[in-house]
């Protein structure tokens, strides 16, 4: 994917969720799913397959008796652009700002202090092995 923001709204997010669990699924399975997890009418998850589609999120393949949607995009890439996005948007793009707020803001643990440690220290080396031309 290239570096884009995909701008899914939330409700775009639940049908790509459902998708990213298991693929591909007919309208009638997500039009269910959406029903039972949202209360939203058939019309409005049609809608949304539509949008998606449009977008380039999603595609669809002629089944036997129906389309079957399925992701264009790896959750991991939409994740990825999607962080990218908002800490451009919130924090001016200052991930310590970020993280110096969440920090602050909430009592966090020693395990997640230990968990942004590892991913500093991980995120440290890699980038030495980088630059020694090792990756």
């Amino acid at each position: 994917m290239e570096d884009r923001t995909i701008g899914l709204s939330s409700s775009e997010w639940r049908i790509m969720e459902n998708l990213w669990e298991k693929s591909p699924k007919t309208a009638t399975q997500l039009i269910k799913a959406m029903e039972a997890e949202t209360g939203w009418a058939k019309s409005t998850t049609k809608t949304l397959l539509k949008r998606m589609e449009q977008k380039g999120c999603i595609a669809y393949q002629e089944g036997a008796k129906a389309r079957e949607y399925y992701p264009l995009l790896r959750r991991e890439e939409v994740v990825a652009s999607e962080t990218s996005s908002f800490i451009d948007r919130i924090y001016k793009g200052s991930l310590g700002l970020m993280v110096n707020t969440l920090v602050k803001k909430r009592d966090i643990t020693d395990e997640e202090m230990e968990e942004l440690y590892r991913i500093i220290q991980e995120a440290r080396t890699e980038k030495e092995k980088r630059q020694k031309g090792e990756l």
